[in-house]
């Protein structure tokens, strides 16, 4: 699967998903008028190499400083994949970069408190 690489824009995230390092994040803000345009096709690569995987380390670093309600339910979806990728034998770690925001931090440990098989961590600086 070819790598993603896009970069960041005043209200759309820089993403990159590394396939085969398993290394994948979401960097920036997210408020696009058209949320599904800009994530589905990449969403759907992704998901499908989570299917996939087997065994393998999946380390997925977000650090969102501000999203809106419809990139909170693909945030939302993205945490149900990887926690399901870690239910079928795989080790993920989700980063939640949140630069000393309250508000942000709150927001991650909010996705978080589904998650029965990701590890789940609070960065406290925006990487």
């Amino acid at each position: 699967m070819e790598d993603i690489s896009i970069s960041g824009t005043e209200n759309s995230p820089a993403v990159s998903f590394d396939f085969s390092n398993n290394k994948f994040s979401l960097t920036g803000m997210s408020y696009m008028e058209n949320v599904s345009a800009y994530y589905d096709g990449m969403l759907e690569s992704l998901f499908n190499h989570l299917e996939g995987a087997k065994n393998a380390e999946i380390e997925f670093d977000f650090a969102l400083s501000y999203f809106n309600s419809s990139s909170a339910r693909i945030v939302l979806r993205l945490f149900e994949k990887l926690d399901l990728a870690a239910a079928n034998g795989n080790s993920v770690l989700i980063r939640w970069n949140h630069d000393d925001d309250e508000d942000v931090a709150e927001e991650g440990e909010t996705f978080a408190e589904d998650l029965e098989h990701a590890a789940f961590q609070l960065v406290p600086e925006l990487s």
